[in-house]
């Protein structure tokens, strides 16, 4: 009789688990300025996509990497909105659609300091970046600053859980500096140090064994979605901005410690304190005398 109602339990909850649609969220770098703001929009996200399939469609944030990876790995994902720092070092998915914030796909990155007005005052302290999955540092130095600083420049570099923690511990003083995603609010008494290049914004993928006929439908379903300042809504793209990213991992010191990050700080410092002038000299100094003439 055990056996039984055993059997049958199970039989119940295959067809759920078929019938549902699991849309994970790891995203860290996105700047939403809650917890609550990323559940609602993983909760939303899983229920628009999961009509698109005839599907019960459920959203789930991942805090950490690991907890993700191994969600993947056991295919209790099939669609995922995931941060691009972390799928240039993952497999086993397709792009679907990028994600547009302020709309643009391609997202500013930023160095945000308190008390510090240039470059230079940030050598040897400390900055948070928002987790990737472990190669952290090597996306602050080698993606963000293009190889271009000496990997001692910085005193450490720190992980943040998110954006919205990094600039919180920055708030505390429990860094000095931050990279995060530009066009976001910051604390009282920072300011942008650094402007940086650009990269795409977290990426909508599929994994598992889904058809290219579902991938459509989940792609059709993406870009009629309305998300919220920070996840505003979908384009249609492949992994060409991904793999840009993971072309950039791996760059090696190119220059002196960022010889031409941003003009507008490099040139303000060589000429400070200098004297700009150019002192006059006799125009005689500069005559010849012609070939067999004899002076007079």
């Amino acid at each position: 009789m055990k056996a039984i109602v055993i059997t049958w339990l199970l039989a119940l909850a295959l067809p759920a688990r078929a019938d549902s649609l699991t849309v994970g969220v790891f995203a860290p770098a996105a700047p939403f300025p809650s917890t609550t703001a990323r559940v609602e929009l993983a909760t939303r996200l899983g229920e628009h996509l999961g009509k698109a399939l005839g599907r019960t469609g459920v959203g789930r944030v991942y805090a950490r990497a690991a907890d993700f990876a191994a969600a993947v790995k056991k295919n209790e994902v099939t669609v995922a909105l995931v941060d691009p720092a972390y799928l240039a070092s993952a497999s086993g998915y397709t792009v679907i659609a990028a994600s547009v914030r302020a709309g643009a796909i391609d997202q500013g990155w930023q160095l945000v300091a308190k008390g510090s007005t240039k470059f230079a005052d940030l050598r040897g302290k400390r900055i948070q970046v928002p987790a990737n999955g472990g190669r952290e540092s090597a996306f602050v130095l080698e993606v963000l600053l293009g190889g271009n600083v000496s990997r001692d420049y910085f005193a450490k570099i720190e992980v943040a859980p998110d954006t919205a923690s990094a600039l919180a511990a920055l708030d505390l003083g429990k860094t000095d500096i931050v990279a995060v995603p530009a066009g976001i609010g910051l604390p009282a008494g920072t300011k942008t140090v650094l402007a940086l290049p650009g990269i795409v914004g977290p990426a909508l993928v599929a994994y598992g064994t889904l058809t290219a006929q579902q991938r459509t439908q989940l792609l059709t379903a993406a870009v009629t979605f309305k998300g919220d300042a920070t996840v505003g809504s979908f384009r249609a793209a492949d992994g060409d901005a991904v793999r840009a990213i993971a072309r950039r991992y791996g760059s090696t010191q190119k220059r002196g410690p960022l010889t031409v990050p941003a003009v507008r700080f490099v040139v303000g410092e060589l000429i400070e304190g200098r004297k700009l002038a150019i002192e006059r000299a006799p125009a005689i100094d500069f005559a010849a005398v012609p070939a067999g003439s004899a002076p007079r």
